[in-house]
């Protein structure tokens, strides 16, 4: 499994721990879906104690790619399956739920990508304590984007 992964370094993945990250920095990898790229768009600390995560799955391939089946999701919205994590204070957050016990974020349920299609996706989370500035963000079917700085509103 790869250890970071840098959208803007490919050639050097372990790269960049200690380099200073803007907002506009992307990361994006290979999932373990043939022709399917993910990009990690932003994790922004918003209001109301939450940090919003941005992502967008693309299929590059020629055929269409029916995520929900490759990736065992069934029904679920696929949002459940995203989280990140505190190294600093080794803790896990998953993602808000309303008082349905549904998520917080974009509906990725039966999620398919026609071949050459893009779907952009958010996801709210608890945030971490302030001091707290990294986190690595694990999404559905790629490796963690790890070192992924939470940027201010």
């Amino acid at each position: 499994m790869i250890a970071n992964v840098r959208g803007q370094e490919p050639s050097s993945p372990t790269a960049g721990n200690n380099a200073t990250k803007s907002e506009t920095t992307t990361y994006k990898t290979d999932t373990e879906w043939d022709g399917v790229t993910v990009e990690l768009m932003s994790v922004t600390r918003g209001d109301g104690d939450t940090i919003t995560i941005k992502y967008k799955y693309a299929n590059s391939g020629s055929k269409t790619a029916t995520i929900y089946k490759l990736g065992r999701f069934s029904g679920d919205n696929m949002a459940l399956h995203v989280y990140y994590v505190d190294a600093k204070n080794k803790k896990k957050y998953l993602v808000i739920k309303d008082a349905e016990g549904k998520p917080v974020a974009s509906n990725m349920t039966y999620l398919e990508l026609e071949a050459g299609a893009s779907r952009n996706g958010w996801a709210k989370f608890p945030a971490p304590p302030a001091g707290v500035d990294k986190i690595s963000v694990y999404l559905p079917g790629a490796p963690p984007f790890e070192g992924v700085t939470i940027a201010s509103p």
